[in-house]
């Protein structure tokens, strides 16, 4: 052998301790799994690693001779039992080895030290020959030798996993885990389980879970949440909205008359009645055509939009409501505020069809007193003076075969309650909606539209947002145009139109529709708002704005008079001035005469008067039939004068 080269001499010597190291971790791995002690030393203080210290509470004796004698003991004290325990460690375990130690105690702190000496020394070792063997590697790749490479790459391999077990049992023992534990970090080591960056954390039992992880699990949570929150809102409203297009409520017969002169005027207060109000609760329906007076309760309050909200009415016994109305007419609300009457008229937006409540939908107008103390103050169970059904702004469906219906703002509820109607009635005709809104928060009825407009193949709805920047609007933005009506209603100049909205949107979309060809007589409209304009200058109020089918004596031009002329009013006998730019129904206020009035605006027609005597003009007269203006009724709220008149007042 001494004659062998050099090279062939190392390879033996390496062959020859690999072979003892083997051998010895095998001896070591059968002691561990058959539980019997050893004579010798070493088999002595691997049996004390291997069992547990309330099991064997002495030492083995240790053996009179050993081949390795005390000179093999290493110096810093650890056997070499111990340093076949890490040969196993140290990347060439027998796999009995690692689950012996899912069986063992403890290790206590003296075999803890020595261990972790061991494991210093192995990787120490291990890391020389890593170098040397990438040096190895290089020179054969240089050379060209492959299978001296292949050789070195098998060194290299086998050399960084001894010197990562030993990373991972050192790392065991710095963080003082048991032997079970140990065991596991061995076991994910060979699988590629390492936990990385330090979060071997996970190993002592916590969850590993990083911030990151926490803030992604919350936002999760909390978007699944809203969607959910977003789910049962839709719902809800959705059965809002089936209750209300499907409830039907028996008309119950009038058994008999109400037995007392006494009216609820709150759920805890009583008040007389007039005798008009006990005979319409002694009589059945009010029928289509005829006004009824009295009180309604208000049964539910529905927030449509921020600044719009639905009141539902029903009678205050629970039976059907006292009247009978017409898609497109309007009730008028009578509410003492701060010791002042105020009377404001408002469209009934449900269905005509429906009989069990009656429902107006309000906005709340800057400075308006009446729906500013509606939405403040009244609550369900509220009882409130109403007065009508009022109004000639009228759809139900035999007057044409199909309508267009173009609003804007609120005044979409005619429209809506024409659609309601119509399509509780299962009308065969088309129905074009052509609606526009300030924003998409504005838009009232959007998802009750949405839903009719599932259901009804013969309902269009083309809508329109004055200001849709930054929103998910993906339909028309800006004003109602030519062009705009034009797509959406095919055939244009020969359907029935009925225009309803603000007086600057209506006069500017009559011009329009006038312009695209339809005829004057098929525009119906209803302004929401009061009337703009002034009173004609003396000499031309009879040439501007006539009054049509007045008696003859009424019929003339009118004739320039004083700067202020008179009014009498006939049934109460006074006489005041009447100056030209105050209407009828503002001098009898200061005069204190008394005239019914709602709207101020010319549509409700609560304040026709009859002219008795004198020429009037009147900007809007929208509420006036031909048999009105032929029995020579005015509207008091729109009628002025340069010349003397006389009314029924």
């Amino acid at each position: 052998m001494f004659g062998l080269p050099l090279r062939c001499r190392a390879g033996l010597s390496a062959l020859v301790v690999l072979t003892s190291q083997l051998v010895a971790n095998a001896v070591l791995a059968s002691d561990f799994g058959l539980g019997r002690a050893h004579p010798t030393g070493q088999v002595a203080q691997r049996w004390e690693l291997a069992q547990a210290e309330d099991d064997h509470a002495a030492h083995h004796p240790a053996a009179s001779g050993s081949a390795g004698g005390a000179a093999d003991v290493p110096p810093s004290g650890a056997t070499p039992g111990m340093m076949g325990g890490m040969d196993g460690m140290m990347g060439r375990p027998r796999k009995e080895f690692y689950p012996a130690l899912m069986d063992m105690p403890a290790l206590s702190a003296e075999q803890r030290s020595r261990l972790e000496v061991q494991a210093r020394e192995r990787i120490s070792a291990e890391a020389d020959r890593l170098a040397t063997a990438e040096m190895d590697l290089r020179h054969a790749i240089a050379g060209g030798d492959i299978v001296a490479a292949d050789q070195a790459s098998r060194r290299l391999r086998e050399s960084l996993n001894a010197v990562q077990s030993g990373v991972v049992a050192l790392r065991s023992l710095h963080e003082g885990k048991p032997p079970q534990q140990i065991a596991q970090a061995w076991f994910k080591s060979q699988m590629n389980l390492l936990p990385q960056r330090g979060t071997m954390a996970a190993d002592d039992g916590t969850q590993g879970i990083s911030w990151f992880h926490v803030t992604t699990m919350a936002l999760l949570v909390l978007f699944s949440l809203t969607l959910l929150a977003v789910y049962v809102a839709r719902m809800r409203r959705a059965n809002a909205l089936v209750d209300r297009l499907t409830r039907a409520a028996a008309v119950p017969a009038v058994a008999a008359a109400v037995p007392s002169a006494t009216a609820v005027s709150s759920p805890d207060e009583k008040a007389a009645v007039t005798p008009a109000q006990q005979t319409n609760r002694d009589t059945a329906r009010v029928e289509p055509g005829r006004s009824w007076k009295g009180r309604l309760k208000i049964c539910a309050i529905y927030q449509e939009t921020p600044n719009v909200k639905t009141f539902r009415l029903q009678a205050p016994d629970g039976g059907a409501i006292p009247f009978a109305f017409v898609p497109g007419q309007f009730l008028t609300y009578t509410i003492e505020i701060d010791g002042k009457t105020v009377r404001r008229s408002y469209t009934i937006a449900s269905s005509a069809a429906q009989t069990a409540y009656v429902e107006t939908t309000i906005k709340r107008e800057d400075g308006g007193l009446l729906s500013d103390y509606m939405h403040g103050h009244l609550k369900a169970g509220d009882l409130i003076e109403v007065a009508g059904p009022s109004g000639a702004f009228t759809f139900t469906g035999t007057e044409a075969d199909s309508v267009v219906l173009i609003g804007g703002g609120v005044g979409i509820t005619p429209l809506m309650a024409a659609i309601r109607y119509l399509s509780d009635i299962a009308w065969p005709g088309q129905i074009y909606l052509v609606y526009g809104a300030q924003t998409t928060e504005q838009f009232i009825f959007r998802d009750e539209l949405e839903y009719l407009q599932r259901r009804m193949n013969n309902l269009h709805v083309a809508a329109t947002m004055v200001r849709a920047a930054g929103t998910s609007w993906m339909g028309s933005e800006g004003q109602i145009t030519a062009e705009l009506l034009t797509q959406a209603v095919p055939d244009l100049t020969r359907r029935r139109v009925h225009l309803c909205g603000p007086p600057g949107m209506m006069d500017a979309l009559r011009k329009t529709l006038i312009g695209l060809g339809v005829p004057r007589e098929q525009i119906k409209t209803e302004a929401f708002g009061p009337a703009r304009g002034a009173v004609p200058p003396p000499g031309k109020a009879g040439a501007e704005a006539p009054m049509p089918g007045v008696e003859a004596r009424n019929q003339g031009d009118a004739v320039a008079g004083p700067a202020t002329a008179t009014i009498r009013f006939a049934r109460s006998g006074k006489v005041v001035a009447l100056p030209p730019d105050k209407s009828v129904l503002e001098v009898a206020e200061s005069a204190g005469v008394s005239i019914d009035y709602s709207c101020r605006a010319g549509v409700c027609g609560v304040c026709k008067t009859h002219l008795l005597q004198g020429n009037v003009t009147m900007e809007v007269q929208d509420a006036l039939t031909a048999d009105d203006k032929a029995n020579g009724l005015i509207l008091a709220c729109q009628a002025r004068s340069v010349g003397d008149l006389v009314v029924e007042a």
